[in-house]
């Protein structure tokens, strides 16, 4: 009995040490591998195993897989966490708080801008320091910086859209009865406030479907204004003006939408409209002045929208010194107040 236990110790220790040598090679194919590789390395010296040899279990092999599987899923984890603790925007009013963003910003010279964006920020080069003109803010804490002036920047976008700001405009002014030039720019889900008249300077923008609420800054002349995903700017615009404005862009959006529903109504299609989100800046100030919110049927929605039309092409630049497109706009003007009586006092 001694005699077959000592044997079988005996062939123990030479099949390990004919294995060594293999372990060891293995080892060495191991390194610089992904998991994958390794995954499939070990499939094949199984099957390799098995057919010349019967059955095997490689530990040192296995043992290298899962350690590469708990790097990677640490990894994966970490990324993940990374991403989901990415602090948001939080722009003031100093010029100093703007700088960080201003460096760590893509510069790009040409890009397709969406309406993704939160705050399209007109550079003061004296103030920020820069030769760029423009940042941009993104809902997904992008940040983009460009030469391009934010007028530019905006104007390609409203190319993408249709319709240019003028034509915007246009029908925003006869609606509220109210002519400035600094209106904003709404159609249908895109709604945009420049915060100076972009007809006149550049001016930096808002989108005002991503705000949820603002506030008066105390003691500054500024907005504290709170967008989705977190995102806090203060604004260096009066408060008053700031509110005017956005009561505006409501009232704009109430009439379109009612507009939208006669389309509806009179082809028999399905009402699809979506109410405002009560949590909405938008949404709050239609509800606050709804009982004062006045509706213009559709056919003279429709005039309005025609008159919009025919002043931007009178106005096209190379129309400017025409006398003709001068006294075509007069005629214009008084053929629309003198079929919409309600707009007879509004400004010209």
């Amino acid at each position: 009995m001694e005699k077959k236990t000592g044997k079988n110790y005996s062939n123990n220790q030479k099949r390990q040490a004919d294995e060594q040598p293999m372990m060891e090679q293995r080892g060495k194919n191991s390194v610089g591998k992904s998991t994958a590789e390794l995954l499939a390395q070990a499939f094949t010296n199984g099957a390799m195993e098995e057919k010349n040899a019967g059955p095997s279990f490689d530990i040192e092999l296995w043992e290298t897989i899962l350690s590469g599987l708990r790097t990677s899923l640490q990894e994966s984890t970490s990324a993940q966490s990374q991403k989901e603790t990415e602090e948001p925007f939080f722009v003031l009013l100093d010029p100093v708080s703007t700088q960080p963003y201003l460096d760590r910003a893509w510069a790009l010279d040409r890009f397709v801008l969406d309406d993704s964006f939160l705050y399209i920020m007109s550079l003061d080069p004296q103030l920020h320091q820069t030769d760029f003109r423009t940042l941009i803010f993104f809902k997904d804490g992008r940040l983009i910086k460009t030469r391009e002036n934010s007028n530019n920047v905006m104007f390609s976008l409203f190319e993408l859209i249709g319709f240019d700001y003028d034509f915007i405009r246009g029908i925003s002014t006869r609606v509220s009865g109210k002519d400035t030039h600094c209106v904003p720019y709404i159609f249908g889900r895109y709604r945009f406030l420049p915060l100076s008249g972009p007809t006149r300077k550049n001016s930096s923008w808002i989108n005002l479907s991503k705000v949820l609420h603002s506030r008066t800054l105390k003691g500054e002349k500024g907005v504290e204004v709170h967008f989705v995903n977190q995102h806090v700017f203060h604004l260096p615009v009066r408060p008053q003006f700031f509110a005017e404005k956005v009561k505006q862009a409501s009232q704009t959006v109430h009439r379109q939408n009612h507009l939208l529903h006669s389309v509806l109504t009179n082809f028999d299609y399905a009402d699809g409209m979506k109410e405002e989100r009560a949590y909405n800046l938008l949404g709050n100030a239609l509800h606050a002045n709804a009982a004062r919110l006045s509706t213009i049927p559709m056919d003279e929605y429709i005039q309005i929208v025609q008159f919009s039309l025919a002043e931007t092409a009178l106005r096209h630049p190379s129309l400017r010194d025409n006398p003709v497109a001068d006294e075509a706009l007069h005629l214009l003007r008084d053929n629309l107040y003198g079929g919409l009586p309600h707009l007879r006092n509004a400004p010209i």
